[in-house]
C-alpha cells in the first residue's frame, strides 16, 4: 500500500476514536393563477382584448403561500442557502392582486361576403349545418354561405315577401325548410329540387321543423309547423301535403315560439310550458313546466331556444331560466299499456341575463355533454349610471340540481340598443366541432375553443411560461406551429435569469428530455452560476448518459459543498459514468493534504471515507476498501466480503469482524468453511468466548464440529447452562470423564446423573437421585429409561425404608414392576399412608388390563369370523364358462361349436378359482390322477397348491 493511502488510514483511525464526542428560499406564486369565476359577484370582473380574442380579468385578495427551497437526493437535504447557490428574494408575478383568467374561446367576426350582406339587409334568423350556413332576412331573402361567410349566389333566392321567422335544416343538409310572415312555407333543396315546393298556409307560422330524415331514401317528407296549434305536414301524391294536428292548443296556452325535431320527438314550447310530441307512441309524453320570473316587457318578445344534448336529454332556455330535462322509461308499467316515458329533471338554474339562445360543448374524451353554451343579454349601469346592454357569451358546468359553475364570461362587441332587444340576438352551434355562430341583424361572429397553438400563445403572451410548456408538452400533437422544446427552453431560461435555480433543475427533465446536448449545456449553465449541486439529482445517468466531465463537475462540487450529497451520487451512480480514479485521488486530497480539511466537521470526514470506500472497490481496489469499512465499522462489509468472493483477504481480522457483527461474521466463516479451518477461527476468537459458543452453535445445527464438543462443553456450562444438557443427550462425542468433572465442579446434578447413566454407573446414579436429590419421580423415570430389573431391585430396596417412597413407587411404577415384589419387602413395622387405597388402586387397574385384553380377543375373533364368512361366500359364487375357457391340462376349450349348437365338449371340473379341467385328462398317468383326487376330495386345485409351495 502506498504512503499516501497509509496516512490516509490513520488519518481515519484518529477520526474514529474522537467520533464519540461529535454530537430559505420563499416560493413564488405560479405565475398568473388560471381559475374558473363561480359567481360573477365574487370578483370584479373587467374585460382585456388582446390579438387572440376577448380575455377576462378580475381583482381580489391573493395570498401567497412560502416553502423551504432544497434540493432531495434520498434522505439527503440541500439547503438553497448552501454556498453552492444563491438565494433568490421574495418575488410575486401577481401584482395589485389582478389574476389573469385564460380565455376558452377565440371571437372572430364573419367577413367575405357577410358584411356587405348585413349592411344592406337585416338579419332575422339563421341555420348552421356542418356544410353551409342559412341566413335569413327581414326583406324575405335566405342567404346560403360557407362557414367564413362566402356567398353561394345560385342557392340564394327570396323565399318570403316578409321576414324569415325561421330556418329548419334536415339532418343531411339536402334540403331546409323556412317559415315567414307572409304564411308561406318554404321547401328548398341545396342542389337537388325534387322536393322543392312552397306551401301557402292560413296563418302566419311562428316555427317550423323538418323531419332529420327528409330527403332519405323511402322515407316520407314531413315537418311541422306551429302558431297556436302543432300541425303535421306529410308529403302526398302531386306535391300536396296532408296536414294533422298533433296539439290543439287553447287560449290560455298562447301562441307556439319554438319547435324542435329530434329522432322520434318533437318538442315544442307555448306559455304554458315545453312539451314533447313521441311519433312511435303518437302522443305527447312530457311537459316541462316554465320556471321563470316574467320580466317587464312583453313575453312574446323572448324567443325560447331548445337544445337537443343527446337522444333522450333536451335542454330549454327561456328568459333568464335553463331547464334541463331526460327522457327515461318508466320501469314498472303494465304490459297492457305498451311502453310509457316519464320526464326526470336534471338541472333547473336561474341565470342573471336574458336568453337568446342555447347549445352545449361536449366532453373531451365522450360524446357525453359537458358544458352548457348561453348566448344572451346583460343590463349595466355605466359609470354615468346609465344602464347599457350588454352581449354575453357564456359556458356553464353543472353541479348539482340548481347549482353550476361559471366557465366563461366574454362580453361581446355585439350592436343592441336594449337588453330587451333579445329577439335580435341569435346562436346556432356546431357543438362536435366546438363552432357557435352569434348573430345580431348587423353583426356575424363566431366563436371558436382556443386550438392548443392558441392556448399556449395565450400563455406565452401573459408571461405564463410554466403553464405553456406543461400545456405544450401534455397536448404536444395537436400543436401546428409551435415546438415544445424551444417553449421549455424559453421557460428555463426566464428561471435561470430570475436567480430560481432549484425551480429550473426540477423542469429540466420535461424540457431535455432525451437532449443530449441540451443536458450538457445546462449543466455548463448552472457551474457557470455556481449552482450545480441543485441539478444533481436531476441528472440522467442512461438513456442519455452525459459525458463523464458532467458528472465529475457535480461530485467534485458535492465533495467540497456537501460530502452527504457526495456519498449519495457515488452510491447511486455508476461508476461507468466518471473516472472514479481522479475522484478518488482529490478524495484523499479533501481529507488529508488541503487546508480546508480542518473545517470539516467529523461527520463530513466520515462520509468522505466511506465514499471512498466505495469508489476503491469501482476501482476494484478490494484490499483498501475492505480495511475502511471495517476501521468504519460499517456493516457493509459483509456484504461486500460476499459479492466480490473477499473472504481470503479478511482471515487475520475475523476478531475485528465478529467485534462488528458476530452473527454476520459466523455466517461467512461457515459458508467458506474451506478457506479457513475451524480451529483457526476458534484460535482467533479465543479471547471472545462467547463468540466461540456462537460459532460452535451454528456449525452443530449444520452437523459439523464433533471434535470440539469438550470445548462446547466448557463453554455450555460456562455461560449457556441450559443448553448442556441437550447437548449431552444428543452427542456422543465428547469426553465423558471430562463432562463428569466439568459437572461436579458447576454442581449440576442433572448433568452428572445423566453421565453417570451414560458411563454405566446407574447405581451411583440412582444413588444421588434417592438420597441426596430425594427425586422419587425421577429415580423411577431413570430406572424406566434404563429397564435394568437390577436397578429396579435397588430402587426398591432404597424405597422400603422410607414410606413416602414406597407410596410413590406403588403408585407411579405399577405398570412396571410387580407391586406384589415391593410388598413382600415392606417390614412389617412400617406404617406406610393411603396403603388400601394403593392396593385397591393397583387391583383396579390389574381388573382394567384383564378386561381390555378380553375385549381385544373378543374383536380379534369376531374380525376373523366375518373375515372367514366373506371367504366362502365368495368360493360359492358361480364360476363363468365362456367360449375362450381353457382346460388348464390340454389348453383346448372347454365348449365346442358344431355346425348346430354348442355344447360342452366332456366332463369337467370347475375350482372357486376359475381353473377348469376335463376329466380326461385327469386319468393320464396314476400318479398324476392320484394328485388330482386327492385335491378334489380336499377342494383344492392343484394349480394354486402348487404356487403357494412354490413361493414357500
Amino acid at each position: 500500500m502506498d504512503e499516501r493511502s497509509l496516512k490516509a488510514f490513520e488519518t481515519l483511525g484518529t477520526h474514529i476514536k474522537r467520533r464519540s464526542s461529535l454530537g430559505s428560499m420563499a416560493s413564488q406564486l405560479e405565475h398568473s393563477t388560471i381559475v374558473s369565476v363561480k359567481s360573477c359577484n365574487t370578483a370584479k370582473i373587467y374585460e382585456e382584448k388582446t390579438d387572440h380574442g376577448f380575455c377576462l380579468m378580475y381583482e381580489g385578495d391573493i395570498k401567497n403561500s412560502k416553502n423551504e427551497n432544497y434540493v432531495e437526493f434520498g434522505d439527503c437535504q440541500l439547503d438553497a442557502s448552501s454556498s453552492s447557490c444563491d438565494r433568490v428574494e421574495d418575488e410575486s408575478d401577481v401584482a395589485n392582486g389582478t389574476v389573469i383568467v385564460e380565455p376558452r374561446f377565440k371571437y372572430s367576426r364573419i367577413l367575405n361576403n357577410a358584411p356587405m350582406i348585413l349592411a344592406k339587409d337585416a338579419a332575422s334568423c339563421i341555420a348552421v349545418h356542418d356544410k353551409f350556413i342559412a341566413i335569413g332576412t327581414h326583406s324575405g331573402y335566405i342567404y346560403i354561405m360557407d362557414h367564413l361567410g362566402n356567398l353561394h349566389p345560385e342557392s340564394t333566392v327570396r323565399h318570403h315577401v316578409g321576414s324569415v321567422v325561421k330556418i329548419s335544416i334536415e339532418k343531411s343538409g339536402g334540403y331546409f325548410v323556412s317559415c315567414g310572415q307572409d304564411a308561406r312555407i318554404s321547401i328548398y333543396g341545396i342542389g337537388c329540387s325534387d322536393y322543392t315546393q312552397i306551401i301557402e298556409l292560413r296563418y302566419a307560422a311562428r316555427s317550423v321543423s323538418v323531419s332529420p330524415d327528409f330527403s332519405k331514401r323511402n322515407s316520407i317528407q314531413m315537418f311541422v309547423s306551429a302558431e297556436r296549434n302543432l300541425q303535421l305536414h306529410e308529403r302526398r301524391f302531386l306535391k300536396t301535403y296532408k296536414s294533422t294536428i298533433l296539439f290543439q292548443g287553447l287560449i290560455r296556452d298562447g301562441i307556439i315560439m319554438q319547435t324542435s325535431w329530434h329522432d322520434s320527438f318533437i318538442a315544442f314550447t307555448n306559455n304554458t310550458g315545453t312539451r314533447i310530441y313521441d311519433r312511435s307512441l303518437e302522443r305527447i309524453v312530457a311537459l316541462i313546466q316554465p320556471a321563470r320570473k316574467v320580466p317587464p316587457f312583453d313575453v312574446s318578445r323572448a324567443r325560447p331556444s331548445h337544445c337537443w344534448l343527446d337522444n333522450i336529454t333536451l335542454a330549454v332556455g327561456w328568459l333568464n331560466n335553463i331547464s334541463i330535462c331526460s327522457l327515461v322509461d318508466c320501469i314498472n308499467q303494465p304490459s297492457s299499456c305498451g311502453l310509457m316515458r316519464k320526464v326526470e329533471m336534471r338541472n333547473i338554474w336561474e341565470l342573471d341575463l336574458l336568453i337568446a339562445d342555447i347549445s352545449y360543448s361536449p366532453s373531451m374524451n365522450s360524446t357525453n355533454w359537458k358544458e352548457i353554451v348561453v348566448f344572451g343579454t346583460k343590463t349595466k349601469q355605466n359609470n354615468a349610471n346609465i344602464k347599457e346592454a350588454e352581449v354575453q357569451f357564456v359556458s356553464l358546468e353543472p353541479e348539482v340540481l340548481e347549482s353550476f359553475v361559471i366557465i366563461t364570461d366574454d362580453r361581446l362587441d355585439m350592436h343592441i340598443d336594449t337588453a330587451q332587444d333579445i329577439y335580435h340576438l341569435h346562436m346556432c352551434a356546431l357543438p362536435d366541432e366546438s363552432l357557435y355562430f352569434m348573430l345580431s341583424t348587423k353583426d356575424f361572429i363566431m366563436a371558436q375553443l382556443c386550438s392548443a397553438d392558441d392556448r399556449v400563445r395565450w400563455y406565452l403572451e401573459n408571461s405564463l411560461l410554466r403553464e405553456a410548456m406543461e400545456y405544450a408538452n401534455q397536448y404536444v400533437f395537436q400543436l401546428k406551429d409551435l415546438d415544445p422544446l424551444d417553449i421549455g427552453k424559453q421557460y428555463i431560461g426566464s428561471l435561470i435569469e430570475k436567480k430560481r435555480f432549484a425551480e429550473a433543475a426540477s423542469n429540466l427533465k420535461i424540457v431535455c428530455g432525451k437532449h443530449k446536448d441540451l443536458w450538457e449545456y445546462y449543466v455548463n449553465e448552472f457551474e457557470q452560476n455556481n449552482v450545480l449541486l441543485q441539478i444533481a439529482r436531476y441528472l440522467p445517468v442512461r438513456d442519455p448518459q452525459l459525458e463523464p466531465e458532467c458528472y465529475q463537475s457535480v461530485l467534485i462540487a458535492a465533495l467540497y459543498n456537501h460530502p452527504l450529497l457526495f456519498y449519495k451520487l457515488v452510491k447511486s451512480w455508476s461508476p461507468d459514468i466518471y473516472r472514479a480514479g481522479a475522484i478518488i485521488e482529490l478524495a484523499i486530497r479533501r481529507v488529508i493534504h488541503e487546508e480546508q480539511a480542518k473545517n470539516l466537521s467529523e461527520e463530513d470526514i466520515i462520509t468522505i471515507y466511506r465514499s471512498l470506500a466505495r469508489l476503491h472497490l469501482h476501482e476494484r481496489k478490494y484490499e483498501k476498501a475492505l480495511i475502511l469499512y471495517i476501521n468504519l465499522r460499517d456493516k457493509s462489509v459483509f456484504h461486500v466480503i460476499e459479492k466480490y468472493n473477499l473472504f481470503d483477504m479478511v482471515k487475520s481480522n475475523i476478531s475485528k469482524l465478529m467485534a462488528l457483527d458476530a452473527d454476520l461474521t459466523i455466517r461467512l466463516l461457515i459458508e467458506n468453511a474451506g478457506s479457513l479451518p475451524t480451529a483457526t477461527v476458534l484460535s482467533q476468537i479465543s479471547k471472545y468466548p462467547k463468540l466461540q459458543m456462537a460459532y460452535l452453535n451454528r456449525l452443530f445445527e449444520r452437523n459439523q464440529g464433533e471434535e470440539f464438543a469438550d470445548l462446547a462443553i466448557r463453554l455450555y456450562a460456562e455461560y449457556d447452562h441450559k443448553r448442556l444438557m441437550n447437548f449431552l443427550r444428543k452427542n456422543e462425542s465428547f469426553d465423558i470423564a471430562k463432562a463428569m468433572e466439568i459437572c461436579e465442579r458447576k454442581k449440576y446434578t442433572d448433568e452428572l446423573i445423566f453421565l453417570l447413566g451414560r458411563s454405566g454407573d446407574r447405581l451411583k446414579a440412582l444413588n444421588l437421585l434417592v438420597h441426596k436429590l430425594d427425586r422419587m419421580e425421577s429415580a423411577i423415570a431413570f430406572c424406566r429409561e434404563n429397564d435394568d430389573a437390577d436397578l429396579w431391585n435397588a430402587l426398591i430396596d432404597e424405597a422400603t425404608t422410607n414410606s413416602r417412597h414406597i407410596t410413590q413407587l406403588l403408585n407411579a411404577a405399577g405398570n412396571y414392576i410387580d407391586p406384589l415384589s415391593v410388598i413382600q419387602k415392606i417390614p412389617s413395622q412400617m406404617s406406610i399412608p393411603n396403603l388400601q387405597n394403593l392396593l385397591i388402586k393397583i387391583l383396579r387397574d390389574y381388573e382394567s388390563q384383564v378386561q381390555m385384553q378380553q375385549e381385544c380377543l373378543s374383536a380379534t375373533i369376531a374380525d376373523s369370523d366375518s373375515l372367514l364368512l366373506k371367504h366362502l361366500i365368495i368360493c360359492a359364487s358361480p364360476s363363468e364358462i365362456s367360449e375362450t375357457s381353457l382346460c388348464s391340462v390340454c389348453k383346448s376349450n372347454i365348449i365346442t361349436n358344431d355346425s348346430s349348437s354348442r355344447k360342452v365338449s366332456d366332463d369337467i371340473l370347475v375350482f372357486a378359482c376359475s381353473h377348469l379341467f376335463h376329466k380326461k385328462c385327469l386319468d393320464q398317468s396314476e400318479l398324476q390322477a392320484e394328485c388330482w383326487r386327492k385335491s378334489v376330495e380336499d377342494g383344492f386345485c392343484l394349480l394354486c397348491c402348487d404356487r403357494n409351495e412354490k413361493k414357500d
